[in-house]
């Protein structure tokens, strides 16, 4: 093989080698775009489990809320104050206008 041909195939490997690399180079920049989305994607899924588990945990508290003022206002009408102001209203005429005005009357 003469000098002249082998500097022929060095160059036609070469370019063969740089038409890999660069096509190797595009496909790695798809593929890390495609892994940045897939990553943007999981985040969004994540906050969003998150959001749904907070508002879940919201939701509860506000009912266990309603649930003990229900039950304190019930207490309250029925049973605590008439007792109190009867007890109160006997020994110290001030502490049953400060019971009344603790317990919303």
């Amino acid at each position: 093989m003469t000098l002249w041909h082998e500097i022929e195939d060095l160059q036609k490997k070469k370019a063969e080698l740089e038409f890999q690399l660069r096509s190797l180079e595009e496909k790695e920049k798809t593929l890390e775009e495609r892994a940045r989305l897939l990553e943007e994607k999981l985040a969004i899924k994540e906050l969003e489990q998150k959001l749904k588990i907070k508002a879940e945990s919201i939701e509860k508290l506000e009912a266990r809320i309603n649930d003990l003022e229900q039950r304190l206002s019930a207490s309250g009408e029925f049973v605590a104050i008439p007792e109190l102001e009867k007890q109160t209203s006997n020994l110290h005429g001030e502490n049953s206008y400060h019971l009344r005005k603790l317990f919303g009357e």
